[in-house]
């Protein structure tokens, strides 16, 4: 009677202490999800997880307007994608990347994206229950989820039966414990070892997809928090992607209905899941599980896809929205699909880059194509990034960090931070004309969206007449592009070659004896000033260098 006292005792104490820590660790997720709303997101992701966070991307169907790797590495976008991602989910981390890797040219689509942001931003209840709902389904690390899905079918399932006699044996031998002592321990600890190092051989080898079910599970479970997120949501602003995910969720639990019991969910570290674990060792009880399931999940890809997107979705907004409470200069943009109504105009004011606190802010607008001079530092190639990124962020989170915004959509493309390619002994030359080249085809493609592209210094891998010369033709046949082309360069003449084409802008500095200051204002017309040669006195080269090669530019005009 004692015994069974204590074991109840102990199972009592277990049950509140699990009861306990559940609601201590709602309660620190709630209160985390309030405060990171309009803070700075900037959280990097560790190496695995940054690779593996665009299978997704590369597997779902693509925009007409998508961001290959060039432009993604000339924007520096991986510091954008950091900067807006506060999502809760790993998901959310996974579709965030999607839509950054493909805007849209739908205005309809980024309207509906504008309004369930501003949802999100109008009403705290609303979003603190969203960032419950997604931050109880969690992260998961080094593994992307819908790889992992994607690759269950190349898993191989094992049959159960040896898992079933396996633990059978154990059990016999644990009653034999009570008929005959000597040989029931014997082979209660014999099976043990046997089953615990068959155990660990098997789940070695499918590890990663254990992960990826117990997130299944988490995702699964996690419609029941949905009944706070639909409370909140009064005007039913959400309620298109609730429902979905509440059926999606509703039909996988069908096929992980009892597993939880079984599959330790994100590692939870709890007592009773401690306990657990030694039991799965023993009687491969998350094994069996885990086969049964693989079976059923074959006929689930549908439901999967749904739950994952709409999840993905309303994260991502969550994050926007977010976003734009902590920078606070943000704009909703006025976008247009097609060249048809104000043509290829683009008009902005005070527009920034993301990624500069405290920016100079620089306004235009013009139908013209642009070619920017000006010196060393004066701001030219962050203008082209930001006026780049502000197109991007406008078509997929329909934001903008400016006073105003107004262009029509475009497929951003840039040919700007090239390097040599060691690896196909490609010089920067072949790198540059390469690059060039697939804007070109881009904008000749049947039924493409038009084409904004931004091209730091044309041709700087080459001599300087052979330079002028084809930078002049490829530069007008841009500019015979139907869509928008900005062109930073330090090659004057291009301004005069091609004045008939671009509109002339510049950047200008202040120079005294010792110094060279820049206002990053832009400014119309040509540049008429250069400064790379005082740049050399200022770093300390010879007074003999710096002379001499003033006379010698002097002398060639």
């Amino acid at each position: 009677m004692e015994v069974i006292l204590i074991i109840a005792g102990v199972l009592l104490f277990l049950t509140g202490k699990g009861i306990y820590d559940n609601y201590n660790n709602a309660k620190k997720l709630r209160a985390r999800i309030i405060r990171e709303y309009g803070a700075k997101a900037d959280k990097k992701l560790d190496e695995g997880r940054a690779q593996s966070i665009a299978y997704y991307c590369r597997e779902k169907a693509r925009s007409r307007c998508p961001i290959d790797d060039i432009t993604w590495n000339d924007l520096d976008l991986d510091s954008i994608y950091y900067l807006l991602n506060s999502c809760k989910s790993a998901i959310g981390d996974e579709y965030l990347y999607y839509l950054l890797r493909n805007p849209s040219d739908s205005i309809e689509e980024l309207k509906e994206r504008n309004r369930v942001i501003n949802a999100l931003a109008e009403k705290p209840q609303l979003r603190t229950e969203l960032g419950f709902f997604l931050g109880s389904v969690g992260k998961i690390k080094n593994i992307s989820v819908y790889e992992y899905i994607c690759r269950l079918e190349n898993v191989e399932i094992d049959s159960n039966l040896k898992h079933y006699c396996q633990a059978l044996l154990l059990l016999a031998g644990v009653g034999l414990i009570f008929y005959n002592p000597a040989v029931g321990i014997v082979t209660t600890v014999l099976m043990f070892f046997v089953n615990v190092i068959s155990y660990f051989k098997r789940k070695s080898q499918i590890e990663c997809y254990f992960s990826i079910f117990s997130y299944i599970l988490q995702m699964a479970g996690s419609a029941g928090k949905l009944g706070k997120v639909t409370a909140a949501d009064k005007d039913s602003d959400l309620k298109e992607y609730t429902d979905k995910i509440h059926s999606a969720a509703s039909k996988l639990a069908k096929i992980t209905r009892g597993a939880e019991v079984f599959l330790n969910p994100m590692g939870s570290g709890d007592i009773f899941q401690s306990i657990l674990d030694y039991l799965r060792m023993a009687l491969h009880i998350d094994l069996i599980a885990f086969n049964n399931m693989v079976k059923k999940f074959f006929d689930k890809q549908e439901e999967f896809d749904a739950l994952y997107e709409n999840m993905g979705f309303l994260d991502s907004m969550l994050a926007a929205a977010s976003y734009r409470e902590w920078t606070g200069d943000t704009c909703e943009p006025e976008l247009r699909t097609g060249l048809d109504d104000g043509g290829s105009r683009i008009e902005f004011e005070d527009l920034s880059h993301p990624l500069i606190p405290d920016p100079v802010v620089n306004s235009i607008s013009t139908s013209r194509p642009v070619l920017l001079t000006g010196s060393n530092a004066s701001g030219k190639s962050t203008f082209l990034k930001a006026v780049a990124i502000n197109a991007i962020l406008a078509q997929t989170i329909y934001t903008a960090r400016a006073e105003s915004y107004k262009a029509p959509c475009f497929h951003v493309m840039s040919s700007m931070a090239l390097q040599d390619n060691l690896a196909l002994s490609e010089s920067y030359y072949i790198v540059e004309i390469k690059s060039l080249k697939r804007i070109i085809d881009a904008i000749g493609e049947e039924g493409a969206a038009p084409v904004m592209c931004f091209i730091d210094e044309v041709l700087r891998g080459t001599n300087t007449v052979e330079r002028i010369a084809a930078s002049t033709e490829i530069l007008k046949k841009l500019a015979g592009n139907a869509g928008m082309c900005f062109v930073a360069t330090h090659d004057i003449e291009l301004t005069f070659k091609l004045e008939e084409y671009y509109a002339n802008y510049h950047f200008e500095e202040q120079v005294t004896d010792d110094e060279v200051t820049f206002d990053y204002l832009l400014h119309e017309g040509r540049t008429t000033t250069r400064n790379a040669i005082r740049l050399l006195g200022m770093l300390g080269f010879d007074r003999e260098i710096v002379d001499a090669a003033q006379k010698s530019a002097e002398s060639m005009g």
